[in-house]
């Protein structure tokens, strides 16, 4: 009789964590194929406004024990979906800029591009978590302190680096138009790649993304 009911138990999570689309018919959780919120003709376009603080550590420090500075920046994105990769993967592309700013940095500018490759994520009842990475281009106008002290280090230029943005979002059934997304802004010589650098920079970011 238990051995029944462990069965049971197993093939109703099993039923309930599989893929599908969002209707009344949808399980409590699932990954989505397509978007589960808004119906009708997707929602292609999205406008990102953040903000983050600096971490004086590697991208790994960054996400896992960050070590934040007294520098910060400030910016917009814009980014389109071109291509349904199918299995709820899409690829498309960004653009970017943003202030950056502190106590120890002179104010400068930023400027990047990169290819977004997103899957449309996991629903969780009327929650959607989306995870997406950024992958392409960044210049700036000047450097930070800690892409000064790492140009003297390498011996390199961080004016025009490689620009890695992995993110996650989350968005409710409630709002479907709207996203609160958390990123690594990772500037990165790709060792030695560009500008003779290894590290550049890494910020913590977060922000609200309008999809239309």
């Amino acid at each position: 009789m238990q051995g029944t009911r462990a069965i049971l138990a197993v093939t109703a999570l099993a039923a309930s964590v599989s893929c599908g689309f969002a209707d009344d018919r949808s399980p409590l959780i699932y990954f989505a194929t397509e978007d589960p919120f808004i119906a009708g003709q997707p929602a292609r376009n999205d406008v990102l406004i953040f903000g983050g603080v600096f971490a004086s550590g590697s991208f790994g420090n960054t996400v896992f024990t960050p070590d934040f500075t007294d520098n910060y920046l400030a910016g917009v994105s814009i980014g389109r979906d071109f291509f349904d990769l199918g299995a709820g993967f899409m690829l498309g592309g960004v653009i970017g800029t943003a202030v950056r700013f502190g106590d120890d940095d002179d104010t400068t500018g930023e400027l990047w591009a990169g290819l977004r490759l997103r899957h449309q994520g996991l629903v969780i009842g009327d929650l959607l978590i989306s995870p997406a990475l950024v992958a392409g281009l960044s210049a700036v106008t000047g450097p930070t302190g800690i892409e000064r002290q790492r140009e003297i280090h390498y011996d390199g230029d961080a004016s025009f680096l490689g620009f890695i943005g992995p993110e996650l979002s989350l968005r409710l059934r409630q709002a479907p138009n709207f996203e609160l997304v958390y990123q690594i802004h990772h500037r990165s010589g790709a060792a030695g790649t560009f500008g003779n650098m290894g590290e550049g920079s890494n910020a913590s970011v977060l922000g609200l993304r309008y999809r239309f």
